[in-house]
C-alpha cells in the first residue's frame, strides 16, 4: 500500500514539474516574439485581433471554439478583428508559435504585437479579459 502512494506522489510531482516547465518554456516563447510581429501581413494592424488556429479535423473547434468566437465578435463587433487560420495552410506559423495542439487562440495588440497565446479552448471570458489587457 505505501508502495502504491509513492508512485502516486512521485508520479504527479512528475506531471507538476512537467507541467510548469512547459508553462515557463511558453512564456518565454512569448516573450521571445513580442520584438516580431509573426501575424504581420495576415492581421491589419490598428485594432486588436483574435486568431484561432484549427485543422478540419478538430472537434473541438467547430463544437466549442467557433461558437465561442461568434459570441465574441457579437458582443464586440468591429472593435476587434477575428480570424481564423488552418495550421495545416500555416506550419511555419505554427511551429514559430510553438502551437502543441488545436484550437489554440492568439490574442494580439493593436501595434500587431502577440499579447496572449492560449493551447487549447479559450472561452469567451478568457478572450474577452485578454483582449481587456492590450487595451481595446
Amino acid at each position: 500500500m505505501l508502495e502504491r502512494v509513492l508512485i502516486l506522489i512521485a508520479v504527479a510531482a512528475i506531471l507538476a514539474v512537467g507541467s510548469w516547465l512547459l508553462r515557463a518554456w511558453q512564456a518565454r516563447r512569448l516573450r521571445s516574439l513580442e520584438t516580431e510581429q509573426p501575424f504581420a501581413g495576415i492581421v491589419p494592424v490598428g485594432k486588436p485581433a483574435v486568431v484561432a488556429f484549427t485543422l478540419p479535423t478538430c472537434g473541438d473547434c467547430k463544437a466549442r471554439q467557433v461558437p465561442a468566437l461568434r459570441r465574441l465578435s457579437e458582443s464586440l463587433g468591429d472593435r476587434v478583428v477575428i480570424q481564423t487560420l488552418t495550421v495545416s495552410e500555416h506550419p511555419d506559423l505554427a511551429d514559430r508559435l510553438g502551437l502543441l495542439t488545436v484550437p489554440a487562440t492568439a490574442v494580439i495588440d493593436a501595434r500587431g504585437v502577440l499579447r496572449h497565446l492560449n493551447q487549447g479552448f479559450a472561452d469567451v471570458e478568457r478572450l474577452t479579459g485578454q483582449l481587456g489587457a492590450v487595451g481595446r
